[in-house]
């Protein structure tokens, strides 16, 4: 939802007062919005909204009264200042006993109505800005459910995440693959300011030169888009994204890429245009390498995780077993740890293929290619079936002796497993 830049609404069926305290307030750099009746205010009125309501009491339908009442039952935040006729001070200490800010009394003074206005504006930003500390206080536990390490370097992306929440900037996520890009974007979202929706566009899957359509297929309610990918793209759609982010009038935007931002090196990097456009907040996730005291929490909480999922119980998890996790260079970061995770809860063996971080993995034989593929397969059909070998081998329609047969031939059954 984005949120009306109006400070204040001015409320008022006298015509020539309504325009004359617009116009005064417009000279002061206030921002006044009139309504003629206290009903389109209210229709228009946002609970969030950061700006004051300036009500007549007399008015003809809705009095002040019950516009008071209205504002007070949806959006009781916002301070509502009273307009009361001469000899009407009763109905003022009226409308302050019911919830009224303030009130001013007709004929207003200019200099007394410009104070108000910005005294009551000045407590309504004091209210807001409280109550969005209070909610990242509270937040920042639940962000540390969510991305899950106790290791310096994830403190830290934690703590750069909530910074970045609120502010309405455009933020570039970078990083390995399988970091929790795409995570630590919706968090962004999820512990943010606004109340809309989310909406992504991976540029993994959009045909070259199609930027533009995905653009303009974005929600009218998006609060945020989610680029994920943004290497994927080609030099025509970089510069039609460029050409969207200099737009006033957009979600705001948070992009994810797989490399380092601002290696010359990178074979992924962006165009000069958009580097500049993107390179204003960035964050790295950290590989899992750099997290080594959270390698065994991560593990513990993906295999409660996918032993729920599964409707399996918890392995006996050995040292043994441990031991090798502690030295993987882990290529595929937290991504392959859950895989890792699932494998154990399902009985399949875990094999680690160690690949040091920056060396080219060399190009694959025809059958070391195929294995990879059956042994792919063979993990996938057993994901869908809990690990149920029989449910498995139907799927594949092969016999149950042949499915042991491949799994023991791709690695997928330690020694001795049946």
């Amino acid at each position: 939802m984005r949120h009306d830049t109006h400070q204040i609404y001015v409320v008022d069926d006298d015509k020539d007062f309504r325009e004359a305290t617009c116009e005064l307030l417009q000279e002061e750099g206030l921002m006044p919005r009139a309504f003629s009746d206290g009903q389109a205010m209210l229709d228009l009125l946002d609970p969030e909204w950061g700006g004051v309501v300036l009500c007549d009491i007399r008015m003809a339908g809705l009095d002040g009264f019950d516009v008071l009442r209205r504002v007070r039952q949806a959006a009781p935040d916002v301070p509502v200042v009273m307009i009361t006729g001469h000899g009407d001070v009763r109905l003022a200490i009226a409308a302050i006993k019911a919830g009224a800010y303030d009130f001013l009394e007709k004929p207003v003074q200019p200099d007394f109505l410009i104070s108000m206005m910005k005294r009551t504006l000045n407590a309504r930003k004091l209210v807001i800005e409280n109550k969005r500390l209070r909610r990242r206080i509270t937040r920042r536990g639940g962000l540390a459910g969510q991305l899950v390490g106790r290791s310096h370097v994830m403190k830290q992306c934690r703590k750069s995440l909530l910074d970045l929440a609120p502010l309405p900037i455009t933020v570039t996520l970078f990083g390995e693959t399988g970091t929790g890009k795409s995570l630590a974007a919706r968090m962004l979202h999820e512990f943010g300011e606004g109340s809309g929706g989310f909406h992504i566009i991976n540029c993994a899957s959009v045909r070259a030169d199609g930027i533009q359509a995905e653009l303009d297929a974005i929600a009218q309610d998006a609060d945020t888009l989610y680029i994920r990918a943004v290497h994927k793209l080609d030099i025509t759609s970089q510069t039609r994204l460029a050409d969207y982010l200099r737009r006033r009038e957009r979600p705001r935007v948070i992009l994810s890429y797989t490399g380092s931002l601002i290696d010359p090196t990178d074979t992924n990097a962006l165009s000069d245009e958009l580097l500049y456009l993107v390179n204003v907040a960035t964050l790295e996730m950290p590989a899992l390498r750099d997290r080594n005291k959270d390698i065994f929490l991560l593990l513990e909480t993906f295999l409660r995780e996918a032993a729920e999922r599964y409707g399996k119980r918890l392995p006996k998890i050995t040292k043994d077993m441990l031991d090798p996790l502690g030295k993987h260079d882990w290529p595929g970061n937290v991504r392959e740890l859950r895989n890792v995770a699932e494998r154990m809860i399902i009985g399949l063996a875990v094999d680690l293929k160690q690949t040091k971080s920056g060396e080219s993995r060399a190009q694959l034989s025809y059958d070391d290619a195929m294995a990879q593929f059956e042994r792919s397969l063979l993990e996938h059909t057993l994901r869908e079936t809990a690990g149920r070998k029989g449910e498995a081998a139907q799927l594949l329609s092969i016999p149950r002796k042949r499915l042991y047969l491949r799994m023991k031939a791709v690695g997928l059954l330690s020694p001795g497993q049946n």
